[in-house]
């Protein structure tokens, strides 16, 4: 199967980037001991933030989005955020020659 590459946006509401910062670093380790997780890391520029995630594969990313850790994350940061999150789905370009 082929690794799933995941960025997320998440921006925060007016006055809320430190509530939401704290909501999204909870989630963290919980992330990175899951089946399947290569790669979960959080940056943060001002009050956006952003996790950037390598998945074995896409039956991985998507047991991920199943567990109870991001169900409790969503419903903690939901009025925390300014809109939905921006979520995209990469694939790897090979450049070897």
């Amino acid at each position: 199967m082929a690794k799933t590459y995941v960025t997320a946006v998440i921006t925060a509401r007016e006055g809320c980037a430190a509530a939401l910062e704290s909501e999204l670093r909870k989630v963290v380790d919980a992330v990175r001991a899951e089946p399947g997780c290569l790669r979960y890391d959080l940056h943060r520029a001002g009050g956006v933030f952003l996790f950037y995630e390598i998945w074995a594969s896409p039956a991985h990313l998507e047991a991920h989005g199943r567990t109870p850790h991001m169900a409790a994350m969503h419903a903690a940061t939901a009025d925390l955020t300014a809109r939905p999150s921006e979520v995209a789905l990469w694939e790897a370009v090979e450049t070897a020659g």
